[in-house]
């Protein structure tokens, strides 16, 4: 499994809970944790990078109730397969 799909699916696990006290801001996942949230999608990621660096990968998503639209970020550039 990759590092995004990882992340993606410790936001659904997490979803219910987010919804309740974080809705609308953003937050921040690291593997299986979720570490942050920030006001901003800004905000969320400048947070990160100072906490995370270059070096390791992380994943920002808004908590919203439904899927709007698909906009994820993922700096874990490995080999894409096909």
């Amino acid at each position: 499994m990759s590092t995004l799909d990882r992340e993606f699916q410790t936001y659904q696990r997490h979803l219910p809970q987010l919804l309740e006290r974080h809705e609308r801001q953003f937050v921040v996942i690291q593997g299986e944790r979720v570490e942050h949230f920030g006001r901003s999608y800004e905000a969320a990621l400048e947070w990160a990078y100072g906490k995370f660096g270059l070096d390791q990968p992380f994943f920002v998503k808004e908590v919203v109730s439904e899927q709007e639209s698909v906009a994820h970020f993922t700096r874990d550039l490995g080999l894409c397969r096909t």
